[in-house]
């Protein structure tokens, strides 16, 4: 297994539960025959986990940004700003894998280091006389802490694919491997898709 494997539990009447809590609708069964063609290559694990780490993009790329933002806009712009930023991350990610980009997530998508720079980072807005900053930088977080935001974003966003958004972002990445290991992913069929 490589970087990005996770363990995940097979629940019946629920799908898939990867270790953090996301959900993909699938059984165990079903997907192993979706991805059959790939296990060889890539264990179920490593597609679930790479499907975690992707999930957790546009919320990083926005933590990562307002607190940039802030410093070069000021406050209400930096929150238009990063919120500009999520949705465009929201998009994309649903659309294209890119991998390198998912390492840089595995890194800054840690929420140990995410507290550590926002305080640090908040601290210097204090002491150079921008409380207002800082208690914007704390509350940005605490409302990504949350995950208010991707909840926001998801229930507007389901109604485009029948498909919730982690089963979207794990197919995708089974269609990468496929792909790259030369298979028509055009004749994958998962679900109910006919």
């Amino acid at each position: 297994m490589g970087l990005f494997a996770i363990d995940y539990q097979d629940v019946p009447g629920r799908g898939v539960i990867a270790q953090g809590g996301l959900k993909f609708r699938a059984r165990e069964e079903s997907l192993c025959r979706y991805f059959a063609t790939i296990l060889p290559f890539v264990s179920l694990n490593d597609l679930i986990g790479e499907a975690v780490f992707w999930s957790l993009m546009p919320s990083t790329a926005a933590i990562w940004t307002f607190p940039l933002f802030l410093y070069l806009k000021g406050f209400p712009s930096a929150l238009v700003w990063m919120l500009a930023v999520h949705l465009l991350a929201q998009v994309t990610h649903l659309l294209v894998y890119i991998k390198p980009l998912n390492y840089l997530v595995f890194v800054l998508g840690n929420r140990a280091l995410q507290i550590v720079a926002y305080l640090i980072v908040g601290i210097v807005y204090g002491l150079t006389g921008h409380i207002t900053w800082a208690i914007a930088l704390v509350a940005v977080f605490l409302l990504y802490a949350l995950g208010l935001p991707e909840i926001v974003i998801g229930i507007l966003t389901f109604p485009v694919s029948r498909l919730p958004t982690s089963d979207q972002l794990l197919r995708l990445i089974g269609w990468h491997y496929g792909r790259k290991h030369g298979q028509d992913t055009n004749e994958w069929r998962m679900f109910d898709e006919k």
